[in-house]
């Protein structure tokens, strides 16, 4: 069930939902999410996004040089509009299952006008944006 991240109140509701099973949501609009939480309704208007990616490689690897690392994405959402978040990353990455920050980025799709809505992302070491 879509999860609301704001007060009740009256008024639209838009879909978010993750759709890449390694991209990992870790706050929407500065505020930690719930492990697990994949789709929200927000309100039109400005939010942001924070994730990291769940590393799931073939072989072992360790260290820093492979940490998924923090993205945070802004985007608008407008009324009646579908979205979903998707991730850009090389070829190899997908193969390999180690994504290395700054070698991926999630990404906001408006579905209904079939456009990319999102900033690019910003990368944190650890926790929510400010």
């Amino acid at each position: 069930m879509p999860i609301s991240q704001e007060p009740e109140e009256s008024g639209a509701r838009v879909e978010v939902k993750v759709t890449q099973k390694y991209l990992v949501p870790v706050c929407l609009n500065g505020r930690p999410v719930d492990a697990g939480e994949r789709l929200w309704r927000l309100a039109p208007g400005s939010h942001s996004l924070a994730f990291t990616m769940h590393n799931a490689p073939h072989q072992a690897v360790a260290g820093a040089d492979v940490a998924p690392g923090i993205a945070v994405v802004r985007f608008p959402l407008d009324a009646e509009h579908k979205y979903e978040v998707e991730i850009r990353a090389p070829a190899t990455t997908f193969a390999s299952r180690v994504w290395k920050t700054g070698e991926w980025k999630p990404v906001v799709r408006d579905r209904t006008v079939d456009r990319i809505v999102s900033s690019e992302p910003e990368w944190l070491v650890a926790g929510c944006e400010q």
